[in-house]
């Protein structure tokens, strides 16, 4: 007999504006269950938690909770009714202790109305013990713990508020292997005391591990629900994709004989490890994989953005040292776009100010800007890149998206790089703007560059890249020629 239905959504449909989030789609979770949710970035999942966890309003639609319709107003009425939601961005405060976390806006006080550590202190170290983390000194700032364990600590503070359903959203994005097997654990304890789980991943390796159902859906629509013991890998794959998938791996690449631009060996940091990486002149090569696998922190750890623990970066066979900086990056020949267009440019500001802002101090203008001399070096790169509209007076805020992104490549231009690196150089653009942005990484790489393209989408890899390396959990699992590869098979092994 079927454990009880404890949430059901039914016909749920979203919009934003000119954007259909969701569907009309149908979702129901039972009483202990664990119940994956999966589809391709863009499909609706996140839209779809958040109206369960009382984050988004204003959608069509019933939600029934144990069996009586609700609708909900605010994440604190979700907890306030047994259901919480555990971000991918954890939102505990790593200076203050274990125990302070768990118990953070909810603290207990003695009859006289003072904070009762004592109290607190024993009911943390009690309720971690029940779930297997005993090892842990609840006295200790949390920042002492590794991610693996501040997430734990986050659940426990989630349980302790009296939360039956929990939602987890990429819960193993940062997590080390050992950290990704105690999580699981400790999510089959939560089973086992009758609380319910959904557990978003783009690791599909875990979900066929945890799950008991799965739904899957793509373009805000459901694909449907499938029951993980009558259901395999590959066909959760081409109900994501919407087509069979071809299940043979191509075999592993060799190395060029071409010129090296940038050779990365050994790499490893707290995120990543022993990370093996060349781009040749006139390549470009992917870097692909799934939130969390590490590869926007390789990166920014290649550009002096992220600390690493031991390796060596190389750039036209020159040693960088052990502690340098973007700005020494920049000099010795690397350009980095970053994953987020509105945190690198400045929107406020004109088009050219945006090309020039990185080379001011290298021209010297850092405290005498003259607007003429900048426009005179940034209209070059603004035609080059196909800005539009091409005024450069234009502030960058005004420009779509794809137009961003063209600046954020043409501020590169003026003192061009050895290896060019791109972080979701199409995310969120329309057909039209991909192509073009592609283009001009397909041209960099036509005129001698190397290119470094770091994405989660497989498409974009796919699309552009001559070469892939695929990450999972801060490890590089492969590298293939982009020779009749198809997206399952990127997606297979993550």
């Amino acid at each position: 007999m079927a454990a009880p239905l404890v949430i059901e959504l039914k016909h749920i449909s979203k919009r934003f504006e000119n954007i259909q989030a969701l569907d009309a789609v149908d979702f129901d979770l039972r009483q202990g269950e664990i119940h994956a949710l999966v589809g391709e970035n863009g499909a609706g999942k996140s839209t779809l938690m958040r109206i369960l966890a009382g984050i988004y309003t204003g959608y069509e639609g019933d939600y029934l909770l144990n069996g009586k319709p609700v609708q909900l107003q605010s994440p604190r009425e979700a907890l306030s009714r047994g259901i919480g939601m555990i971000h991918q961005e954890l939102s505990v405060m790593p200076e203050l202790s274990v125990a302070e976390n768990v118990f953070l806006g909810r603290q207990l006080t003695t009859p006289f109305g003072l904070l009762d550590w004592r109290k607190m202190n024993r009911i943390a170290q009690e309720e971690l013990a029940k779930i297997g983390f005993d090892h842990i000194n609840v006295r200790d700032p949390l920042g002492n713990y590794s991610l693996g364990t501040q997430q734990v600590v986050e659940v426990l503070r989630a349980i302790l508020s009296g939360a039956q359903v929990l939602i987890m959203d990429e819960p193993t994005t940062a997590l080390s292997p050992p950290e990704v097997e105690r999580l699981m654990q400790l999510i089959n304890v939560l089973r086992q005391s009758n609380r319910s789980i959904i557990y978003i991943s783009h690791f599909l390796d875990e979900v066929m591990y945890v799950s008991d159902r799965i739904t899957v859906l793509r373009d805000g629509r459901k694909v449907t629900t499938l029951d993980k013991k009558e259901t395999n890998m590959d066909e959760v794959i081409s109900f994501i994709l919407g087509r069979e998938i071809n299940a043979k791996l191509p075999e592993a690449t060799h190395q060029t004989d071409d010129h090296t631009l940038l050779e990365v060996r050994d790499l490893t940091a707290d995120v990543f490890s022993h990370v093996n990486l060349k781009v040749e002149q006139g390549e470009v090569v992917g870097l692909y994989g799934a939130i969390g696998a590490g590869h926007f922190d390789l990166a920014r750890a290649i550009f002096g953005m992220y600390r690493f623990d031991s390796g060596t970066i190389k750039v036209d066979g020159k040693p960088f040292p052990k502690d340098f900086s973007a700005r020494y990056a920049i000099k010795n020949g690397l350009a980095y776009a970053t994953e987020s267009r509105r945190k690198s440019l400045f929107m406020e500001e004109a088009i050219y100010r945006n090309v020039m802002m990185p080379h001011l101090q290298r021209l010297g203008r850092v405290f005498l800007p003259q607007p003429s001399f900048e426009l005179e070096k940034a209209r070059p790169q603004i035609a080059l890149t196909g800005v539009h509209p091409s005024d450069p007076l234009n502030p960058v805020g005004q420009l779509s998206g794809g137009n961003q992104q063209k600046v954020a490549i043409a501020r590169w231009l003026p003192f061009p790089p050895k290896v060019f690196m791109m972080a979701e150089p199409t995310r969120g653009m329309d057909v039209g703007a991909k192509n073009e942005v592609l283009t001009i990484l397909r041209n960099f790489r036509n005129e001698g560059y190397g290119v470094l393209v770091i994405s989660s989408e497989p498409e974009t890899v796919l699309t552009v890249a001559d070469r892939i390396v695929v990450m999972s959990h801060g490890n590089v699992v492969a590298e293939l020629e982009n020779k009749n590869i198809d997206k399952d098979v990127l997606m297979r092994l993550l």
